[in-house]
């Protein structure tokens, strides 16, 4: 017995040492079971997805109650599964022993739980007014995700300009959203993130109004000295004007006024000439 044993030993020894110094394939083989929830647990679909080097061959869906077969490589072994009365009924009970049974014990920490929303509003370009500009409303560290993100312009809500990111999981079981709205800006206009979630017992509204940039500041500054400048101009050559105005009438009249009274005095100083009268 004891040299059966040891030639046993050998020989596995040998095979480790044969398997360890051949070369191997790297692979990855995966198992995943996920719960779908539809109307609490009213309604439970299990699957179970069997997957190699992150390709999907076979998996088993509660809904059908049978194992299915994704790619030629899984066809044989969902034939096989769905040949074992003993392992379909297994897999048939998860949704009551897997599904239901964690629903109710993750329901106040991922059903129940709400986080409310942080809302930040950043003006991602430029502010040039008269110009377009993109305005993103911030939206996060919220759960559930469902939520909704309105922009108002003026008090109008705002549709074609406006675009959103997808939902991003920010990795502590909250969301966050970024939704941009591209506008042209003018002085006095004012801007408004509305949110809307299952946190929050109203909206959240949070208001932006622009500040002008420096150089739309140093324009809109030009252009109001030019203005008064400008205005001044004018009202200063409206008065030099009436004043010169004003001076050549006096100038006509007092000129007009020498020329008849010279008229008056060569008529008063001319001597008349008498005719000889006949005798």
């Amino acid at each position: 017995m004891c040299g059966v044993s040891v030639r046993v030993l050998s020989v596995l020894l040998t095979l480790g040492l044969c398997l360890c110094s051949s070369p191997t394939e790297d692979f990855v083989f995966q198992y995943k079971s996920q719960c779908y929830f539809r109307n609490g647990t009213e309604n439970v679909r299990s699957l179970v997805l069997y997957i190699h080097n992150q390709e999907e061959w076979t998996y088993f869906d509660s809904d059908v109650g049978l194992f299915i077969a994704k790619t030629e490589l899984g066809k044989p072994d969902a034939d096989y599964w769905n040949g074992q009365k003993d392992l379909l009924e297994k897999e048939r009970a998860v949704v009551d022993t897997v599904c239901k049974h964690n629903y109710q014990m993750d329901k106040p920490a991922a059903v129940d739980r709400k986080s409310l929303p942080n809302v930040k509003i950043v003006n991602t370009k430029t502010l040039d007014l008269e110009h377009e500009n993109l305005i993103t409303c911030f939206v996060d560290g919220f759960f559930p995700p469902m939520i909704k993100v309105t922009w108002l312009k003026n008090g109008i809500e705002e549709g074609e300009q406006v675009t959103s990111s997808e939902l991003l999981p920010d990795g502590d079981w909250a969301f966050e959203i970024h939704v941009m709205l591209e506008t042209t800006i003018k002085h006095g206009d004012t801007f408004t993130c509305r949110v809307e979630h299952s946190s929050l017992q109203q909206p959240i509204s949070v208001n932006w109004e622009p500040d002008v940039s420096e150089s739309a500041h140093n324009k809109m500054l030009t252009g109001i000295v030019g203005f008064v400048l400008g205005s001044i101009f004018i009202i200063v050559g409206l008065i030099v004007y009436l004043r010169s105005k004003k001076t050549m009438t006096r100038f006509s009249v007092v000129q007009n006024e020498n020329s008849l009274i010279g008229v008056a005095g060569r008529g008063c100083s001319g001597s008349w000439v008498l005719p000889p009268t006949s005798r």
